[in-house]
């Protein structure tokens, strides 16, 4: 298996954004671990023609979890690409489809009867844009535990969303963290944990990557770490207890 850590730079809204969309090749095949916004698509398609790629020598699209950062792009992809396979775990599926409202949309109407005055135009602008995401059904869903290609697992990581799912790469001591843990001047952290859903299980799931003992982690805030990893986590379960 190869592993390439895309780098997505862009400005948006007057804040710069980075994202880390980690590219798989298993087998000849290329999978694509999350896929940025949608003002993000341009980006993403060049880090692949850095690779010597295009969009459609991708084989599937491996969605973490329900949030706009994660899968804006999907029906982009979708739609230049109609044979991608499309896949995300079956916690999430029904409002990764758009059958039902996503709980980052439902977090965020809630939030407008104890926000002050002064962010409401911000949340107002974040309710809008979570409407706005062009959905499509998924061709399939993962599972806990399952296995890509007997090479790549599937791991609940749950508590920044209630279906967010991890990627494990055994042979090579490896976790694609997606949103499970941040990396923040070279230390580790929740993931926006003032907005995490459940912060408990949050910290439940670093715990559980911990017990991987992986030598590299990777995450799509923040890239790659590898040096004194399971001290950084240990800290990190510490710091929320």
């Amino acid at each position: 298996m190869n592993i390439h850590l895309l780098r997505i730079e862009k400005e948006l809204n007057g804040m710069q954004v980075i994202l880390h969309p980690v590219l798989l090749t298993i087998n000849g095949r290329h999978y694509l671990i999350d896929c940025g916004y949608e003002e993000t698509y341009d980006e993403l398609v060049q880090q692949l023609q850095q690779l010597g790629l295009a969009v459609s020598d991708l084989y599937a699209l491996l969605i973490s979890h329900d949030d706009i950062d994660h899968l804006g792009a999907v029906a982009l992809l979708k739609a230049q690409h109609p044979r991608l396979l499309v896949y995300c775990s079956d916690v999430e599926e029904a409002s990764v489809s758009g059958a039902i409202k996503s709980e980052r949309l439902e977090q965020a109407e809630r939030s407008l009867a104890v926000l002050p005055p002064e962010h409401l135009p911000w949340a107002r602008q974040f309710i809008q844009k979570l409407q706005q995401i062009k959905r499509i059904q998924p061709d399939g869903t993962f599972t806990d535990g399952e296995w890509i290609e007997g090479e790549l697992q599937v791991i609940a990581t749950p508590g920044h969303t209630k279906g967010h799912v991890s990627f494990y790469i055994p042979a090579q001591q490896t976790v694609i963290a997606c949103d499970a843990v941040v990396v923040e001047n070279d230390a580790l952290n929740i993931a926006n944990p003032q907005f995490t859903l459940d912060l408990p299980k949050a910290v439940q799931s670093v715990a559980f990557i911990k017990s991987l003992k992986p030598e590299t982690l990777i995450c799509y805030h923040g890239g790659l770490l590898a040096e004194d990893l399971e001290k950084k986590l240990e800290v990190l379960v510490e710091q929320y207890k």
